[in-house]
């Protein structure tokens, strides 16, 4: 019998090829292991990258609202200033676009400037569903100076006779802010203008409710919804006529009254003792899926008013929040705070 050589065997051993069934096996496997990398490396950007416009979203939130805390903190009124809680249409009538149907306008005086100057504030919400921009919006008017001149700074009339009647601002509307505004005081679009007072302060909110507290932290009713005084499309409104508990409810159990406007009715010329301001966001990945953004209930629906006519906030956002889901938009967040007024006491 021949033998082989073992060197000769190990040789033919290590040079023989792979058959082609072992190649196919091979590349089948590669290409399985490849394209489970491929898809675990793409859940983990897709997760990171959700995660990370969540996060910018909800912290703009966060950010908007402190912001607004501090800012609205020391509002101050008087007999030539007011605070107002107003539908957004007020500002749609004075030149604003896109402003959400059913939101509100919150309009207020505070000491902001330098040295403590008063300088006007508000916010609002914008909506353009074509361009999917659902924004809160803050308006900030400094006071007028040599060196720049505001045509919508509003008239602080002092012209030393207490009984001029450019000193009253009225019970019923809000025209001593907005009796100036135009569309150019909100066109911030246009890099030429100026004169443009608002700012984007929170991108992704689709949704904003003001609620007014009183001194005892109830609820205060709905100006718009008083039968008593003269007739009014404001939610609340400092120069409106009314009086406020201090200590205990009045004997009816209520701790804020709307009069009827006499000779004798003297204007509250006040602010509320604190404001709970609530906001509902999307993130940016949400709205690049083009799903469509409900509109915001009507707040002035009875559906979403207490027996004394003031907001049922919580009702408002289930009711929203209901509308959200409905159009498959499921990872909405609410945020809320509560902001007390220094001169509300």
């Amino acid at each position: 019998m021949r033998t082989v050589p073992a060197s000769r065997g190990l040789w033919r051993h290590a040079g023989a090829a792979f058959t082609l069934v072992e190649l196919l096996v091979s590349v089948a496997l590669l290409t399985f292991i490849m394209l489970i990398l491929a898809s675990v490396t793409e859940s983990a950007s897709l997760a990171w990258r959700e995660g990370q416009s969540r996060t910018e979203t909800f912290q703009s939130a966060r950010t908007s609202l402190e912001i607004v805390t501090r800012e609205i903190t020391p509002a101050v009124v008087d007999t030539r200033m007011q605070f107002v809680l107003a539908p957004g249409d007020v500002l749609s009538r004075a030149g604003a676009k896109n402003v959400a149907s059913y939101s509100s306008a919150l309009l207020w005086m505070a000491p902001l400037g330098d040295e403590g100057a008063l300088c006007c504030v508000g916010y609002y919400l914008y909506r353009d569903d074509t361009r999917q921009f659902y924004r809160l919006k803050r308006v900030f008017i400094p006071p007028p100076t040599d060196a720049k001149p505001s045509p919508y700074f509003p008239q602080m009339v002092n012209t030393g006779n207490p009984r001029d009647p450019a000193l009253r601002t009225s019970p019923v509307n809000a025209d001593w802010f907005t009796r100036t505004w135009d569309a150019q005081a909100f066109d911030e679009e246009d890099p030429s203008n100026s004169h443009a007072v608002v700012s984007s302060a929170a991108d992704g909110v689709v949704a904003m409710w003001v609620q007014c507290l009183d001194v005892l932290g109830r609820p205060i009713p709905l100006l718009s919804k008083s039968t008593v005084h003269p007739p009014s499309e404001l939610f609340y409104n400092s120069a409106a006529y009314f009086q406020v508990a201090t200590s205990t409810p009045f004997e009816n159990g209520r701790s804020l009254l709307y009069l009827a406007q006499t000779p004798q009715s003297m204007k509250a010329n006040r602010v509320p003792a604190a404001i709970d301001l609530t906001l509902i966001t999307v993130d940016s990945r949400i709205l690049a899926r083009g799903l469509k953004i409900p509109e915001m209930p009507d707040q002035t629906d009875p559906r979403f008013l207490d027996a004394n006519g003031a907001l049922n906030v919580d009702a408002l956002v289930l009711e929203y929040q209901t509308r959200l889901r409905s159009n498959r938009i499921y990872n909405a967040r609410t945020f809320s705070t509560r902001a007390k007024l220094v001169n509300g006491s």
